[in-house]
């Protein structure tokens, strides 16, 4: 799947039909993999289906700019429900890489879908239509900077990532730049009020980065934002928030160099 396939409206009513209709065999396909037999299952899966079933109702009926949590975290929660007799069966729990555990705490089993996408075709072009749509109806919420700043030779990068700080570090001097790392909202709030950035480079992995995104697009900054490749909408919503690109992390990586114009 790709981000080119075309996207139809699609209803909440879709949307909450889709990730409930597919959390039963989601789930199933999941514990058969581990090559584990759980006569409680389906008993947790019905427990499971009923709290999504529930919450996601709650959550489509508030307004967009309500709406604190998605779709797809609200699936990935009600995966506790399995989760626990599981855990209660004994089974043995697989070696998890560090980055994850930090992201996903209580996904003891590895069961959370990393991308809409896992669902199945119908949950994933329901999730991208509600990203693009809630995405679209708060855009403009967050006042900016006035443009009355000066603009600097600098590029602003919003991650907590020690590792990409050193890669694209390098990048940016070599392109001509210096580079400024904004870690949180009053730190990007205290730098915007203070000199406008040539560019801005947002890590869409960093928790507040569609705050950094809305901020950014209401002082008219070109802004390059960058994710894991299987989180389909996150890069989405990122362009609909204003991003000039969005990228998958291997891509951004590759292109930075070209992306960031030569400073004379």
């Amino acid at each position: 799947m790709t981000l080119r396939r075309k996207l139809t409206p699609v209803s909440k009513h879709d949307l909450h039909a889709a990730f409930v209709g597919s959390y039963p065999e989601y789930v199933r396909g999941r514990v058969a993999s581990m090559g584990v037999s759980i006569d409680e299952l389906e008993a947790a899966i019905e427990r499971g289906c009923k709290w999504l079933d529930n919450e996601l109702a709650a959550l489509l009926a508030l307004e967009p700019a309500s709406q604190r949590r998605s779709p797809l975290e609200l699936f990935r929660m009600a995966l506790a429900f399995p989760t626990q007799v599981l855990e209660e069966a004994g089974t043995p729990a697989p070696i998890r890489d560090p980055a994850a555990v930090a992201a996903m705490p209580g996904d003891t089993f590895d069961m959370a879908p990393a991308s809409s996408q896992a669902l199945g075709d119908a949950a994933w072009k329901a999730h991208m239509a509600w990203g693009i749509a809630k995405a679209s109806s708060v855009a403009g919420v967050v006042p900016g900077a006035s443009q009355d700043r000066p603009v600097e030779a600098t590029v602003a990068l919003v991650s907590t990532n020690l590792m990409d700080r050193v890669a694209i570090s390098n990048a940016v001097v070599a392109a001509g730049y210096s580079l400024t790392v904004w870690r949180n909202p009053g730190a990007i709030e205290d730098g915007l009020s203070r000199s406008l950035p040539g560019f801005a480079l947002v890590d869409l992995e960093h928790p507040f980065a569609e705050d950094a995104l809305r901020k950014f697009s209401t002082v008219k900054i070109s802004v390059i934002a960058f994710g894991p490749h299987v989180d389909d909408i996150a890069l989405v919503r990122a362009r609909a928030l204003g991003a000039t690109e969005a990228l998958p992390r291997s891509r951004f990586f590759r292109r930075l160099p070209k992306l960031l114009p030569k400073r004379s």
